[in-house]
């Protein structure tokens, strides 16, 4: 019976109860504690101060971390990158997610005084349990110093390598970048258009477009072609790549005779 009508209750509905008598000060947690969702669903609330309640970052911490399940601390923390089974994204259960939003708490000081190395060590936690995107987030913190982190590019570079081959495509793309700039790894053409390559079948627009730049410059060991860039160009400009546009206006002797129709197809 209880169940059944607190389906029907928002947290605000909640909020309302607990004020009304002492004996339903704990219906709050009582709602939360039924399930893991409801407790995510609460913290969530009350991080952004919706579905009737107030926002109180502190609180929703608190339910955050019973929901993480593991205790996180700046003496154990070890920024360097440890592989591990990456975890499909439908896989990625509450516990996980709420280690990420732990870290993303404590790196913007949200209900807790800012603390980038906490921040940092519990991006790490969800990482090593499987979340491929709060590896790429850390790489992006080392990256450009966010959230007072000092930039390190080799450990960005180190990062990136390790979410890229777990299957992270925007690492790839990333990590493409670190190997074409030589940016905290040893520069190298061929390496870089490997993982360009890979981003690309898999989707990534910009990268797309470097592989058909590559083309076009004869860059990576790649024979001089057109025709190639051309293909690869059209595919991100699909995708709606305006680099890639420019470039077929380019090249647009070629291309009307590669992907006839070019043209028309883009709107351009």
């Amino acid at each position: 019976m209880e169940s059944h009508i607190l389906s029907y209750l928002n947290w605000g509905d909640y909020a309302r109860l607990a004020s009304l008598h002492s004996s339903l000060s704990s219906i709050i947690n009582d709602a939360a504690a039924q399930c893991n969702d409801a407790k995510w669903t609460l913290a969530q609330s009350l991080l952004q101060g919706k579905n009737g309640l107030e926002k109180n970052a502190t609180l929703a911490m608190k339910y955050l971390e019973e929901l993480a399940g593991v205790q996180v601390s700046t003496e154990s923390f070890d920024p360097s990158y440890e592989e591990v089974t990456p975890t499909s994204i439908q896989e990625i259960d509450d516990n996980i997610a709420s280690m990420r939003q732990l870290g993303k708490c404590y790196l913007e000081g949200n209900g807790v005084a800012p603390d980038p190395t906490l921040g940092l060590a519990w991006l790490q936690q969800a990482y090593l349990h499987g979340d491929l995107d709060s590896a790429h987030e850390t790489a992006v913190i080392y990256e450009y110093g966010k959230y007072g982190v000092e930039v390190d590019i080799y450990l960005a570079a180190k990062w990136f390598h390790g979410a890229a081959k777990a299957g992270n495509v925007e690492s790839m793309a990333e990590y493409a970048m670190c190997l074409e700039l030589g940016c905290g790894v040893e520069q190298s053409d061929e390496e870089a258009l490997e993982w360009y390559r890979k981003a690309a079948e898999l989707g990534h627009i910009t990268s797309n477009y470097s592989v058909g730049e590559w083309f076009e410059c004869a860059r990576g060991g790649l024979p001089q072609s057109d025709t190639e860039a051309v293909l690869w160009y059209f595919k991100a400009a699909s995708m709606g790549d305006e680099d890639s546009k420019r470039a077929l206006k380019r090249l647009s002797d070629i291309a009307r005779i590669v992907v006839p129709g070019w043209a028309s197809a883009l709107n351009v």
